[in-house]
């Protein structure tokens, strides 16, 4: 039976080291992405008549691209968050162990 969690640290570095990269591949990606959505949508090229008008409220209708575009910019930013977020967890739990460890060899070494 395990006996609890145990972290490889030189292995979660990496992975983290990794996700950080991906996330700046992917924000480098989306953003050029966006770019084009948007100044697309900014063109209008659907022109000012009747059927221009009904495509552009269909386009637009409950945010359309534009929404899509911001609501992805803030995944990416939670996914950007996650690195940092996991570096201090794992240093923290770690932490904790190195002083219950401790605290426990001092307890049987009293005894």
């Amino acid at each position: 039976m395990r006996d609890g969690v145990r972290f490889n640290e030189e292995l979660c570095a990496t992975g983290i080291s990794m996700w950080g990269e991906m996330v700046s591949d992917l924000k480098k990606v989306w953003d050029e992405a966006t770019a084009e959505i948007e100044g697309h949508v900014a063109a209008a090229p659907w022109g000012g008549g009747i059927e221009g008008i009904r495509f552009h409220q269909a386009l637009l209708k409950k945010g359309g691209p534009l929404k899509m575009c911001q609501v992805a910019r803030r995944v990416l930013g939670d996914i950007e968050e996650a690195a940092p977020t996991m570096r201090e967890t794992i240093a923290i739990s770690v932490a904790a162990d190195d002083f219950e460890a401790e605290r426990i060899k001092r307890l049987l070494m009293g005894a």
